[in-house]
């Protein structure tokens, strides 16, 4: 069974951490001796430790360097319907 050591720091995937649980965008920003710093990116971003060791059900996929850039043009155009000029 795939272990959050096994996700790269600054790449973003696509996880089931349990069985039969909702599909997490996850991305690791940072890791220790024994633990990675996790962004899930969420309808409100939140950033959780999980040890290097803890088991996650089902890695879907890392995705591709323009799958990353065409998630963060989504987040990108929303952000300017808000900009206060």
């Amino acid at each position: 069974m795939p272990v959050f050591n096994d996700l790269s720091i600054e790449k973003k995937y696509l996880i089931n951490e349990y069985d039969g649980d909702n599909v997490l965008l996850v991305e690791p920003i940072m890791k220790t001796a024994s633990c990675v710093l996790i962004l899930i990116h969420e309808d409100v971003e939140s950033i959780v430790w999980k040890k290097l060791n803890d088991t996650i059900f089902e890695i879907i996929e890392e995705l591709s360097e323009e799958k990353e850039e065409e998630y963060d043009m989504l987040f990108e155009e929303e952000e300017d319907d808000f900009e206060i000029e």
